[in-house]
């Protein structure tokens, strides 16, 4: 019998006609299911859909401020991150009285020795964890906070938003951004997006951009000042699940902010790690932001939340608020503002169970 030869021309051929099929459907898989790299997207002329934010909420890391007794406080945000899918880290409070003398801010008055002075440096800290660790940005929370079971979600779009559609950076020429691959741009050094007040540059109120967010609050259950800010001062039509990003000028409270790496680095320069400090931390901040010492985004109304339970256990810092009595009723009396699915308050949805009555119904 003989055998028959095979021309290897034509195996040559068929193998490349094979790969070329191959790479066509590769190809074809990724576009229609949105996994395209951003830059060759961005060549195209698309840019990627939102995304669910990663664990850390696409920053280095997520950062919280606790003191190293309130156990409480640090118990629940281990409840909170695991129910939303976060990955946290501690950075301990600081007793203001154990500062020495020496390590003081140039020119600090006498009025921010003690609580306000440990506030300070426990922020402080964090930034030097972003410096010290090189992470590219951090998410900076206190410990005092609530979230939205859906934060993943909430942070995707803002993310995208100012990576993709950033008409104040930007103009109308957005594409410009599109190949950076910094989390929520390349330009900034600091984002708020828990902050208890915001009053934005109101001589450049053109430099803002609105979108519409599924996970966004309803206008009647936002705080007053928020109320306040999209009615009178952005004069929004539509309100209900409506975000605003501005230019941060003077935002009020460190609930949840995120710094870049050199946004760390200017703070800890402007903020009493090298030059002094006059005021409470976050006064201090809002003053070089409102300068333009330091420079980013707000989110309005925040993503972030503070949480109060009422009485003593409310602040660890306010002489007034740490006297008060501690209410017995605590998490199940707390609230919170602007959230449409608070976490803390989906918790005992999560993990409330009765096993005896279940049982019942069964049998």
């Amino acid at each position: 019998m003989l055998l028959r030869t095979t021309n290897p021309a034509r195996l040559m051929q068929a193998a490349g006609s094979f790969g070329a099929v191959l790479f066509l459907l590769y190809v074809l898989f990724f576009f229609n299911n949105g996994h395209l790299p951003n830059r060759v997207r961005s060549s195209m002329g698309t840019p990627p859909p939102p995304t669910l934010a990663n664990s850390t909420l696409d920053f280095g890391a997520i950062l919280y401020i606790s003191m190293p007794f309130r156990t409480d406080r640090q118990d629940a945000l281990s409840l909170m991150a695991a129910a939303s899918g976060l990955k946290l880290t501690m950075i301990e409070g600081v007793d203001g009285d154990t500062i020495s003398h020496k390590a003081e801010p140039d020119g600090l008055p006498e009025a921010m020795r003690g609580s306000r002075l440990g506030c300070w440096r426990a922020h402080a800290n964090a930034w030097r964890y972003v410096i010290d660790n090189n992470l590219g940005s951090a998410l900076i929370l206190e410990d005092d906070v609530d979230w939205d079971m859906n934060i993943r979600e909430v942070m995707g779009l803002w993310n995208w938003q100012l990576k993709y559609n950033n008409t104040i950076r930007w103009g109308q020429d957005v594409k410009k951004g599109w190949g950076e691959e910094c989390p929520y741009g390349c330009d900034w050094d600091e984002l708020f997006m828990g902050q208890c007040a915001n009053k934005p540059n109101m001589e450049r109120l053109d430099m803002h951009q609105t979108y519409f967010d599924p996970n966004g609050p309803k206008l009647e259950d936002n705080l007053d000042t928020f109320k306040k800010e999209i009615t009178q001062v952005w004069n929004m039509t539509q309100m209900d699940q409506m975000r605003i990003t501005s230019p941060t000028y003077k935002p009020l409270c460190l609930q949840g902010y995120s710094l870049s790496h050199r946004g760390a680095m200017r703070m800890l320069y402007h903020n009493g790690g090298y030059l002094g400090l006059a005021a409470p931390i976050d006064l201090e901040i809002a003053w070089r932001t409102a300068e333009g010492k330091v420079s980013g985004y707000t989110l309005t109304p925040p993503a972030i939340s503070a949480w109060r339970v009422g009485g003593g256990k409310d602040s660890d810092n306010d002489p007034v608020t740490n006297a008060e009595e501690i209410k017995s009723t605590g998490n199940s009396a707390g609230k919170s503002f602007g959230l449409q699915k608070s976490v803390r308050k989906n918790l005992d949805a999560l993990l409330g169970k009765n096993y005896w009555e279940d049982m019942k119904k069964k049998n």
